[in-house]
This record gives C-alpha cells, sequence and structure tokens, in this order.
C-alpha cells in the first residue's frame, strides 16, 4: 500500500520512477519509429497497450501519483524540482521547437466544457501524465485504489480550471458515492487502515464540497470524520482579554480540541508521520497523570511538539512541569506578528486556579464534553495534523457561503487561531492556517494590514520555492518574474521544509495553486482599494479575464474592450463570427467572449461563446438567459437555461432561474420540476422552497379520476409491490398539491423565520385545505402568531388575518366545549393542594385541547393588544369571550365594537355608514338585553344593573346625532321601534 504514496522520502524518488524502464516506455524513449508520431496520441496509444498487462497496474499507479505528485510540489507546496521535467517527460525528438506547440495541445486535451486550464501552468506535461494514467477506466473501474486515484486527479483538475465544470463534477461525485460505499465496508469489517482512508476520504470529498458551495454536506463529512477519530472539538466561551488596556476578563470565543492520546498503527508508521524527535507538550490533566512508559519519551502515534510554551500562558506555580529540551527546532513558516497599539498578539485568557478542572462555566444544558471542559485555553495539548486540518476545513465552510459579517468571522477565526496556537507542526498545515486567518483578518481596520502582510508573505514563499530549481534550473518560463524578488526576506534553506512534510497532505489540505494565490492577493488589493496593484499582478500573470474586469471596475470599460478584442479577434472592428477568431487564440476563449458580451451587453458573444466551444461551455447559455430575462424574453430564457443544463445538472442557480423563467411562462409543472431540483441540490434554499410551493399551488387540483394518476415528477420510481399499504389506501387526497405547498412553506419557514412574506403564504395555504381534507389548525394558528409579530409593529391590527381568524374561532367554539367553572375550580384546588410550582399553567389551558389553548394564547398575547378601531375584531372577541363563559368581557368587547363604528370620521354622513351605525346599534341593544342581566364572572352578581337605561341611552345618542340627516329613514324607523319597545 506505501507504493501508492511515492512522494520522495529523501528527495530523488520522483527521478527514479520517472527514469523506470517501464516509465520510459510508455513515454517514447525506446520507440523505434521510421517517423516521429504526435507525442499525445503515441503515449496514449502506448498506455492501452501495456494496461493490457493487469500485473503492470499498480506501477502505473505509481507512476500517475509520482507525476501528480511532482506537479503538486512544483506549483503548490515546494520547494523546486530538482530535475528538469522536459528531460524526463519528452524524449529528445521532442525537445525541440514543437515544444511548445506539444504543450498547448496539452492544455487544449485537459479542457472541460470550454474551461480552460491557465495558459502559463508551469509543468503541464506532469499534470497531463498523471490525468492520462490515473483517470483510464482500466485502472479506475475495477478497485479502490484506481478509482481513488481518479478522484484525486480529478479533483485537481477541476483546480486547474478557469470555472467549475458541472461535466467533472459530475464524474468526481459518482466516484466519490462508490468510495464512500467501498471504505464504508471496509471500515465496519476492520479491514488494515480502513479507518485512515475513510477519514483521508471524507476530508478530501468535504474540500470538493467546500469548492462547489455543498458546505453543509461538507460539514456533514467533516463531522463523520471527527467521530470516526474519537476527535472532541467545540466553539464555546472563556473569559479574558483581548485588548492592552482592558482591566475586567470578559467572554471571549475558543476553539477547544483535545486529539485521541493515541493515533492506530497505520496512521504512526505509513509515511513516517512521527519520525521527528521532539518533546510533548500536555494539558495541566495530562501532567496530572503518570505516563505508561518513561519520563521525556513520547509514547508511540502520541501527538508532539515542536515549540515551547510562550510567555504569554503562563502556568501556575503549583502546576510548574519541566519539559525535556526541544530536540530539533521548529520548521514553519513565518507567522508575522500583529504590532497593534491596541489588540493583544493573542487573547490573554483568565488564569485558572490550581486543581480546579472547569475554565468555563458550563450551564447544565451544555453538551460540552468532559474531556474538552478540563482544558485551560490558553494551554491545550497538541493536535494530530488530520484534527488540525478538520479544523481548518470548518472555518473554510463557515466562510464560503455565509454572510461576510462581524459575527461570522468572529466565530470563525478561533479554529485558525487553535490550529496556530499549538494545533499542528506540519509545515502545509500551518502554512494552511495562516492563510485561513490572513482570510478572515482582512475585514477588520485593526487586523487588515497583518491579513494583506501574512497573505503577501505566503505568496513570496510560495513564489520563491516553486519559481526554479535550485540545482538544475529548467527551460520554463517563469510565471512570476525573471528574478524570483519577494516582498519580505526569503526564508534560509535551513527554515524551510522537506518534499515529505509539505505533500504528506497535499490531498485532505487542498492548498491553493501559486497562481491562485496571487489572485487572491490581487483581489484582496482590489478590496482594499489598490486597483493599480492588483492590475500589475493581474497583467504579469496574463489572466486577461481578470484584466478586464478589473479595468471595467475602474470606469475603463473601453480599454477591457480593446484588450479582449485584440486577444480574441483577427480584426476587432469586424462583426464578432467563428472565422474572425484568431487560429491561436487564448484557450479561454469562450470565457473572453462571455465577458466582452457582459460589458457590451451584446448577447452576439454569447453565442460565438457557445459556438466556439462546440456547445460545451454552459456560462454562455446562463449568461443568454440572463439576457433575455432582463428583456422580458422569457421562452427565448428557457431555451437557454435548458440548454446551459444540458451540459449538467449540478448548477443550483441555474435550475433556479429556469425556475423562475418557467413561472412567467407559467408553466407550473415545469417550474415545480425545476424547483425540487434546487432543493435536492441545495436544501437550505428558503427561496427556492417558497416557489415550490408557489408552483405547486397553481398546478391543477386533481379530481376523483385523476387524484391516483401518477406525476410526471414520480415516473421514476418503482411501483410499490402487492403488499405495500398504498395499494390499500383509502380515497384518493383531492389536496395533495396544497399539502405538498404546505410542506415546502413549512421548509422555507423553517430556513427564514423572519421572512413576513413566506409565513403569510404559510398562513393563507394551510387555511385553504378544508377539514374534509384535513385542515391543519394548529399550523393556521402558529403561522398568524409568527406573521403577527413580524408586522405588527408597523402595520398594527392590519396585520391580523380577519377571515382566517373567524374560520379558527368559528371551528373551536362549534367544536370544543369550554370548562365550567365548577370544573376550573375543582382544578385550582388540586393546584393548591399540590404546592407551587414553577411553571403553572394558564386558566385558559384547563381542560382543552392544544388547538384551542393556542388560539386563545394568540388572541389574548397577540391580538387583544393590536386591537384599536376594528368593530369585527371586538366582536369576534366577543363571541370568545362568551364561549368562555365571560358575558362582562364578552358585553364589553360589544360595546367597544359599537363606539368603533359610531366614532369614525364623517360616520354619519353617507347612507351607508349610516346604515353600518344602524346595525352596530341594533347589535349592542341586543348584547344588553342577552348579556345584561346574566350573572357576572368571577365577582358574582349581573353584568349590568342598569343594562336598560344604557341601551335607551346609546339609541337615543345615535338618533340624536343622525336626526338632522337620516329622519324618516328606515335605519331611523327601526332605531324608532326598539327605543319603543326598551321603554314599555
Amino acid at each position: 500500500m506505501d507504493l501508492l504514496f511515492p512522494y520522495p522520502k529523501m528527495g530523488n524518488s520522483f527521478l527514479e520512477i520517472l527514469h523506470d524502464p517501464l516509465t520510459r516506455k510508455l513515454l517514447g524513449f525506446d520507440a523505434t519509429h521510421a517517423e516521429k508520431t504526435p507525442f499525445l496520441s503515441g503515449v496514449s496509444s502506448r498506455l492501452k497497450f501495456l494496461l493490457s498487462d493487469t500485473s503492470k497496474h499498480l506501477a502505473f499507479l505509481k507512476v500517475g501519483y509520482t507525476a501528480l505528485e511532482a506537479f503538486l510540489q512544483a506549483n503548490c507546496t515546494g520547494p523546486p524540482l530538482d530535475f528538469d521535467p522536459n528531460e524526463s517527460i519528452f524524449p529528445e525528438t521532442y525537445r525541440g521547437s514543437d515544444l511548445p506547440t506539444v504543450k498547448r495541445q496539452m492544455l487544449a486535451d485537459l479542457s472541460v466544457d470550454g474551461n480552460a486550464v491557465y495558459q502559463l501552468t508551469p509543468h503541464i506535461e506532469l499534470f497531463w501524465l498523471a490525468k492520462l494514467i490515473m483517470s483510464s477506466p482500466t485502472l479506475a473501474e475495477p478497485g479502490f485504489n484506481g478509482r481513488r486515484a481518479r478522484f484525486r486527479v480529478n479533483s485537481w483538475h477541476q483546480k486547474l480550471l478557469s470555472e467549475k465544470s458541472e461535466a467533472l463534477q459530475e464524474i468526481i461525485y459518482a466516484d466519490a458515492d462508490i468510495l464512500e460505499q467501498q471504505l464504508h465496508s471496509r471500515l465496519q469489517f476492520g479491514g488494515a487502515a480502513a479507518e485512515e482512508h475513510f477519514v483521508e476520504f471524507l476530508i478530501e470529498r468535504a474540500q470538493l464540497k467546500i469548492f462547489y458551495g455543498d458546505d453543509d454536506k461538507a460539514r456533514e463529512d467533516l463531522t463523520r470524520a471527527s467521530t470516526i477519530r474519537h476527535f472532541y472539538f467545540a466553539l464555546t466561551g472563556a473569559l479574558g482579554k483581548r485588548t492592552k488596556f482592558q482591566r475586567n476578563d470578559l467572554s471571549q470565543l475558543v476553539v477547544l480540541a483535545k486529539s485521541r492520546d493515541h493515533e492506530p498503527e497505520p496512521y504512526s508508521s505509513r509515511k513516517g508521520s512521527r519520525a521527528e524527535p521532539s518533546s510533548r507538550r500536555s494539558s495541566r490533566v495530562d501532567t496530572m497523570r503518570t505516563p505508561p512508559h518513561s519520563p521525556g519519551m513520547p509514547s508511540e502515534g502520541a501527538p508532539v511538539a515542536l515549540r515551547p510554551l510562550t510567555p504569554s500562558a503562563p502556568s501556575s506555580p503549583t502546576q510548574e512541569r519541566k519539559e525535556p529540551p526541544l530536540a530539533a527546532a521548529p520548521v514553519q513558516p513565518e507567522n508575522l506578528p500583529l504590532n497593534d497599539d491596541t489588540l493583544l498578539e493573542r487573547i490573554k485568557f483568565k488564569e485558572q486556579p490550581a486543581f480546579e478542572p472547569e475554565v468555563t462555566q458550563i450551564s447544565e444544558e451544555s453538551s460540552l464534553p468532559a474531556r474538552l471542559s478540563e482544558l485551560d485555553p490558553s494551554n491545550q495539548p497538541l493536535l494530530f495534523p488530520v484534527d488540525s486540518i478538520i479544523l481548518l476545513a470548518i472555518a473554510s465552510s463557515i466562510t464560503n457561503t455565509s454572510p461576510s459579517d462581524g459575527l461570522t468571522r468572529e466565530e470563525t477565526l478561533p479554529y485558525a487561531t487553535r490550529v496556530l496556537e499549538g494545533g499542528s507542526s506540519n509545515w502545509q498545515v500551518y502554512t494552511q492556517a495562516l492563510l485561513v486567518r490572513s482570510r478572515i483578518e482582512g475585514f477588520k481596520s485593526r487586523t487588515v494590514e497583518r491579513g494583506l502582510l501574512q497573505l503577501q508573505a505566503l505568496v513570496d514563499q510560495v513564489i520563491a520555492e516553486t519559481t526554479s530549481s535550485p540545482n538544475k534550473p529548467t527551460a520554463e518560463a517563469d510565471t512570476s518574474s525573471s528574478a524570483t524578488s519577494t516582498f519580505l526576506p526569503k526564508p534560509q534553506d535551513s527554515d524551510s521544509a522537506t518534499v515529505a512534510e509539505r505533500l504528506k497532505y497535499a490531498y485532505q489540505l487542498s492548498p491553493p495553486l501559486r497562481w491562485e494565490l496571487e489572485t487572491e492577493l490581487a483581489e484582496r488589493w482590489t478590496s482594499m482599494g489598490g486597483l493599480k496593484t492588483a492590475l500589475e499582478i493581474y497583467q504579469r500573470l496574463q489572466k486577461h479575464a481578470e484584466t478586464a474586469l478589473c479595468l471595467a471596475a475602474t470606469d475603463r470599460e473601453k480599454e477591457a474592450t480593446s484588450l479582449l478584442q485584440s486577444l480574441v479577434f483577427v480584426d476587432p472592428t469586424a462583426p464578432p463570427t467563428i472565422p474572425n477568431i484568431k487560429p491561436d487564440a487564448p484557450s479561454d476563449t469562450p470565457r473572453l467572449l462571455c465577458i466582452l458580451g457582459d460589458i457590451l451587453t451584446d448577447p452576439a458573444y454569447y453565442q460565438l461563446a457557445w459556438s466556439y466551444s462546440r456547445q460545451t461551455y454552459s456560462r454562455a447559455q446562463r449568461s443568454l438567459g440572463q439576457y433575455y430575462m432582463k428583456a422580458r424574453d422569457f421562452t427565448r430564457a428557457a431555451e437557454a437555461y435548458k440548454l446551459a443544463l444540458s451540459r449538467g445538472q449540478l448548477n443550483h442557480a441555474t435550475w433556479f432561474s429556469l425556475g423562475c423563467v418557467q413561472l412567467e411562462l407559467t408553466d407550473f409543472e415545469g417550474a415545480s420540476q425545476s424547483f425540487q431540483r434546487c432543493v435536492m441540490l441545495d436544501d437550505s434554499d428558503a427561496q427556492a422552497w417558497s416557489n415550490l410551493a408557489v408552483s405547486l399551488l397553481r398546478l391543477p387540483e386533481p379530481d376523483e379520476d385523476t387524484a391516483a394518476t401518477p406525476r410526471a415528477s414520480d415516473a421514476g420510481r418503482p411501483p410499490p409491490p402487492d403488499d405495500d399499504p398504498a395499494n390499500f389506501a383509502g380515497p384518493p387526497d383531492l389536496h395533495r398539491n396544497k399539502k405538498m405547498a404546505l410542506k415546502a412553506l413549512r421548509r422555507a419557514a423553517t430556513l427564514k423565520r423572519d421572512d413576513a412574506r413566506i409565513w403569510d403564504n404559510y398562513l393563507t395555504v394551510a387555511a385553504s385545505i378544508p377539514p374534509s381534507g384535513g385542515t391543519p389548525w394548529a399550523e393556521v394558528v402558529q403561522a398568524m402568531g409568527r406573521v403577527i409579530d413580524l408586522r405588527g409593529k408597523k402595520e398594527g391590527e392590519g396585520s391580523i388575518d380577519l377571515k382566517i381568524l373567524s374560520v379558527v374561532v368559528s371551528y373551536v367554539t362549534g367544536t370544543f366545549t369550554y370548562p365550567s367553572a365548577e370544573e376550573q375550580d375543582q382544578e385550582a384546588v388540586e393546584e393548591a393542594a399540590a404546592g407551587p410550582s414553577e411553571e403553572v399553567a394558564p386558566p385558559t389551558s384547563s381542560g382543552l385541547p392544544f388547538i384551542a389553548r393556542a388560539l386563545l394564547q394568540l388572541l389574548d398575547k397577540q391580538v387583544c393588544p393590536l386591537v384599536t378601531n376594528s368593530p369585527e375584531l371586538y366582536l369576534l372577541l366577543a363571541k370568545v369571550a362568551l364561549w368562555r363563559r365571560r358575558p362582562a368581557e364578552a358585553l364589553s368587547l360589544n360595546e367597544k365594537a359599537w363606539r368603533a363604528v359610531t366614532a369614525r370620521p364623517n360616520a354619519y354622513e353617507s347612507e351607508k355608514s349610516w346604515k353600518e351605525i344602524v346595525e352596530a346599534t341594533v347589535r349592542v341593544v341586543s348584547a344588553y338585553q342577552e348579556l345584561g342581566g346574566m350573572e357576572r364572572e368571577r365577582t358574582g352578581g349581573k353584568v349590568e344593573e342598569k343594562w336598560q337605561f344604557k341601551a335607551k341611552t346609546a339609541v337615543r345618542g345615535v338618533m340624536g346625532r343622525g336626526k338632522e340627516t337620516w329622519e324618516g329613514t328606515e335605519g331611523w324607523e327601526r332605531l324608532q321601534e326598539i327605543l319603543a319597545e326598551l321603554t314599555s
């Protein structure tokens, strides 16, 4: 198994493998053709022939890994290669003037879906050879090792492309699914190194999902990896000081993390992961235990430290430790100091008293493991490198798609800080931690300078260590500069790590390529307003697309247009057609054409990009779809989005846009399918769930004949077996679409709890299901309460949906009976006999089901405080009060409803208003007659002793105000009859 990891342990393994007779035979060094054959086709044909011998498969995987990891060393990790890849890959007959042409053919061969590889990629021949070997179906399909090799090389292939490739993503995800099944089976049966391989795979897949934006799924993989490794960590708070002038200790975010005590044998033995002699730094709890091995010697597989404790983390005198001196100096990239006049270099956590294990105040509900609660935040034990990688991947997954606000960055920074302050001694892991921290610190005024300088230092490190070979310079053109000048002093060779240490975790870390890191530095300068510096970096890297975008951002669209047209077209002034494109146009010409279309707002460039890429560059059709959407040409927009999806089915944004266009075209069946694909790709998109509900609601409701007919979206599902309960179901569901829409809105409301529009739709759909279809009354009440919470402060009683509330009140009052006073008194006696309780249910909840109690709570706490001028709401509340056996409250609410009508501005001027006043007066008189003589709740006695007087006063008052205008009308005569009845 160790043969599959051929990175050099002593610095010369790459050359040995590339000079192996099998490798030379594959590359054509032994060919004796009379005529020189094309290099790419010759190597491909020889590989197919040689792979017919199955005994050589493992040797070819070794060659593929060698080429891939030599490429990574030359472009990601350093140090420079100590050999010339041109001499190792190309026979002498190809090293002449034809060599640049062969490399251009390799770049074209590596293009996928119109996405090109960076045209100045150094040593592209190494990656091409690795891709050719490791992606061969003959090697990849039969077993685990070959499939994992294809998974890894395709992952790096995606990173080399200028944009995400849907086709390559589908291949990678398909291999990942099969690898997961294979590795999970091996883990269950306890295969050799099964745990190690499964954890490595989970981390590598998580890095890919982060790249593609599937952050939630990435964190699921990282959680599984940490669970398998028994790695415990938690983001919590601890008292400490952050600034130099801070007097009181305040709660500071910190990541408490602890690796397991020992690694299994495969982790310790393979790759020589514990070969360095060093001392072991442990937590306070570890020092209070006696190790089972001899003092001063680390146990096999235990984490080791390469750095002593810093003075900023003092330990208590009672816990003073005597550690052996370090056997080797730390080998790490430079961690630049903050040098701020206010902030401390690191948080100074409050020193814990002796023999007190807890460092945080953990509530009883906290799920923090005991092994973490005993850690000292300022003196945590060293982590295994794999555990450090997990923390860094979690930090990257949080910042990838989360809002870039201060809270998100404050929650992310402790993960990187934990790795830097004792997390790992591996060179590449430490470098990645510095990079993650610099990304987070680039947004705060106090840390932006250190973040930029740290990123610059990392760029200098990569440029200096991947530009040229120290002993044998290559003929490769330098993409950075003719001389490897650096912004900061170049480190000495003694300060650098070995090739083995740098490449040990290259697949799990997925470090940025050299030009990617420089591009990130340019983007950082752009965000800080340094557009000139960013432009210089883009021009030096010959990144024409980024250069044009940078020019356009500085209101220099003409220069950007001229640059792109001169690169792509023979005659920049001629119309954009394929014959006008240069034969030697850049490999990323489709992307350049799309950028031209964006700048000039001309769809002809998008069409040309699609045609030039031979209908493979999906971004061209996406841009066309956006153009037609803005022009409200939805038919052509839908066609463009469908063509884009024909090149890859995993683009969430494209499915979403297609669904929106189909809604505009009233293609509700197609829209529902599009939004279903959206939520399958991203379950956390609340807007997609909401739009899915809209499309489902617009579908025609099935009748009894069609309700049992399978839907188009169910066509791919197998029929249920004969004994399936679905075959014996009752009558078909006539409200299936509404219920499915309700489920979608429920999910959307869960994701966006503060979106009043989603909750309003949720309320409307839930209330639209009739009782015969199973009205979800509890959800109706919940949704109404949430709408009132979100809109009540601004809209008042206008936020209450009176129609729906009336339906719920009618259902509750007509279905359930409110408990009598005797029943409530008996419950009160029982509660008093039971003694005081912290949580006593309100009287309204006695003897009632949940829906009735929820409605009463809604009315008492949310509706009543908002009602001011609505007579309908007052009457509705009066109806509920009467159902609750509260006649005095019901009469008071009827009076308020009458006053709300009579007190309206200009209430007696129009005939309509006069009729409403008459109806309200008749209604309040009836309430006096019905409720006035009843027994008052709680205090006893009649509700209103003088109800007749009040009723006559109300009638006379209305007649007095309306006499001048409405005397002799029908309403006037009706009031006279009521007054006569009250007087008699």
